[in-house]
């Protein structure tokens, strides 16, 4: 049953007309000429089944002072997501006014500001919360044109509760369009529309210094009498065909949002990086990542009405093809870094250099490779691919030529020698805290995907040529791999094999999970290798599964670090999540279903009941503090990141899905 309540609350001196014009703060809501010591609000609460929200409006100034969601009926919509309140910002020429806004109630479900303008010129905004849904509606006299050139709606958001941001599959030059959705980390999402207006436009403006974010949608005034109903209503994401455990998606379908936050620019790049994958809205967008965000396009291509996921794949895919690739054929790690030479400086040079202008990490053009075809087992798009071929044949060139000594395994520039990166930092992968180089297991694995995915590009334009050449780097590469890496002493493969020929095995589940999950082990070498991890897991005592799994379950030794923690930190034996996901994925390809199962319905059940103030179970909002972000926890389940949201934290949500085999096969890149 739908419900709606108004509630007024304290009381409040009675408002003057009046009109005030000048400049005002760009994130300071308004107030009325005529000051008053008290507030009055107006809460409004509505939904239907699972979906809740509450709003306090002011009466004293058009404000929104506080403003709330929940999709799955668990009371979070209490929980306000508002840094400072929602406002109308009017322009003229550059100018600000600050018009007096007389409050009124049409009726129970609504509150409404009508705005004096010059010239008699008049602006209504009405927030109604009929048949369960929220509708701003803006009404604009005939001339307004002549007084305004500008109608936003400002959001203010508060990143430091929720990193609530847009998604949306449509930008231009720092602008995105509707459909979009609104997106609050584990409270949940409301798709924006406007009926009028279906393209409207808005942007995203933050600082990730300051700690604010906020998402304007734009109205242009034009001549005659106008109306524009800005629509908010519940996204709740669709159980994908074919998967049939309820229980399992319904602890998934909120959370799986999480994995995906479009840049707003407040991290570096230009305003082409609006609406790039990122780590989170105000942080930076990760080339070496955007094979995660292929896979979730693969497993649920629609996230609502209008906003497909290849959309936000392909934006994302253009920025660092055509963007963030240098004459090298280096894709860039992050936005604002530059791509190394493939001369590097000198060691004493190496150390006053700023890391952000030479990186060399050698997962980014495998990762947008795999991307790419991700993108086109969805789209089909074979405009995209036939303009973009040639780029992404340098991207893979590029790798073919860091083979240095022609075995199959790519090399980093880094030597992986110990002790080698101590006084400066220069990750050759997005694991950027370890002194990790030159035959790189996870690069590789990486790689391997990678050859594949360009053979199959190659197919569907029926260049066979290059595809058998694509192929054969893969069959190389898989011929040599486990000798490679593989460590007697353990059990299961290292990490990376240095310049000086020493296996690096960081006693982690990582390289010998990926191998299994992308086809470099076979199910029964895998099998073994996962037992005796398993054995040495339980031989540490760690209980802690709803946190997934530690990255180490040993200390690294100094030496292989170049940001060093101390153990159960960060990347030093913290539980971070993602590669708890391969393992999950790993496990059930190798019939070990239920340690899998074990694992993955721990951390969903703590996905689902959250253990943070803002509902999150792996993230506490926007932290960018080391030691207090909940995307990595120590082994007692305390923050031990940085972020506080990290994209990747979401992909054992795939699991979910990748429990099935008709989901794994969404990645056979023979298709």
């Amino acid at each position: 049953m739908k419900k709606f309540i108004l509630v007024i609350c304290t009381v409040v001196t009675a408002m003057n007309s009046g009109f005030c014009s000048g400049s005002i703060d760009p994130y300071t809501v308004p107030d009325l000429c005529s000051p008053s010591d008290t507030v009055r609000t107006v809460t409004l609460k509505g939904g239907s089944g699972d979906w809740h929200f509450l709003m306090e409006a002011e009466e004293q100034k058009a404000a929104i002072k506080k403003l709330g969601w929940d999709t799955e009926g668990t009371g979070r919509e209490k929980i306000n997501l508002l840094k400072a309140p929602v406002f109308i910002r009017l322009g003229k020429a550059k100018e600000s006014f600050t018009p007096v806004a007389r409050f009124s109630k049409p009726d129970g479900f609504s509150v409404r500001y009508d705005f004096d303008l010059p010239q008699q010129q008049s602006l209504s905004w009405e927030i109604n919360t009929h048949d369960g849904k929220i509708n701003m509606r803006i009404t604009t006299s005939a001339k307004i044109a002549a007084v305004l050139d500008t109608i936003n709606i400002v959001f203010p958001f508060e990143p430091a509760t929720a990193v609530t941001s847009i998604i949306s599959g449509h930008w231009k030059k720092g602008k995105f369009f509707t459909p979009a959705i609104l997106s609050a980390p584990d409270l949940g999402q409301v798709l924006v529309s406007c009926k009028e207006l279906p393209s409207l436009q808005g942007r995203m403006e933050g600082s990730r210094s300051e700690k604010w974010i906020n998402t304007v949608f734009e109205l242009i005034p034009k001549q005659g009498t106008t109306v524009y109903n800005i629509e908010f209503t519940p996204v709740i994401l669709p159980m994908p065909k074919g998967f049939t455990n309820q229980q399992r998606w319904k602890a998934a379908r909120r959370g799986w949002f999480n994995l995906i936050q479009q840049s707003c620019g407040a991290s570096g790049g230009n305003t082409n990086v609006s609406g790039v994958w990122a780590n989170n809205a105000l942080s930076d967008p990760v080339s070496s990542l955007v094979y995660l965000l292929g896979d979730a396009t693969l497993l649920v291509p629609e996230l609502a009405p209008g906003i497909v996921m290849k959309d936000i794949l392909r934006h994302t895919l253009d920025y660092w093809i055509t963007e963030k690739t240098n004459d090298e054929g280096l894709v860039t790690y992050t936005a604002r870094g530059t791509p190394g030479r493939e001369l590097q400086p000198d060691q004493a040079t190496l150390e006053k250099i700023n890391p952000g202008n030479n990186q060399n990490v050698m997962d980014a053009n495998p990762s947008v490779l795999i991307g790419a075809w991700c993108y086109m087992a969805v789209a089909k798009d074979a405009a995209w691919l036939q303009q973009h071929i040639s780029e992404l044949e340098f991207i893979a060139q590029y790798m073919i030529r860091r083979d240095t000594d022609d075995d199959g395994i790519m090399e980093s520039k880094q030597s992986g020698n110990s002790g080698s990166r101590l006084k400066y930092r220069n990750p050759d992968c997005a694991f950027d805290c370890y002194s990790s180089g030159h035959k790189n297991a996870y690069v590789n694995i990486l790689a391997y995907r990678a050859w594949n995915a360009m053979a199959a590009l190659e197919k569907q334009l029926g260049r066979y040529e290059k595809m058998r050449l694509y192929l054969g780097r893969a069959e190389k590469l898989k011929k040599v791999f486990v000798k490679t890496f593989y460590n007697p002493a353990s059990g299961w493969l290292g990490w990376w094999k240095s310049e000086d020929a020493v296996l690096h095995d960081i006693n982690t589940d990582v390289a010998t999970s990926m191998a299994i999950v992308y086809g470099l082990l076979d199910k029964n070498a895998g099998k073994k290798m996962l037992q005796r991890y398993w054995t040495a897991l339980e031989a540490t005592g760690f209980k802690r599964f709803d946190l997934g799994v530690p990255l180490n379950i040993k200390p690294v030794p100094r030496e292989d670090m170049e940001h060093y923690s101390a153990f159960q930190q960060f990347l030093n034996g913290g539980c971070t999540v993602f590669n708890t996901a391969v393992l999950i994925d790993a496990l059930y390809m190798v019939d070990m279903p239920r340690r899998a199962d074990m694992i993955l319905d721990s951390m969903l059940h703590r996905q689902q009941s959250g253990v943070f103030a803002n509902g999150g179970g792996f993230q506490n909002g926007f932290v960018d503090k080391m030691g207090y972000g909940a995307e990595v926890f120590d082994w007692s389940g305390n923050p031990a990141g940085y972020e506080g949201h990290l994209i990747y934290n979401w992909s054992f949500l795939h699991s979910v899905l990748y429990r099935e085999p008709s989901f794994r096969r969404l990645r056979n890149l023979s298709r």
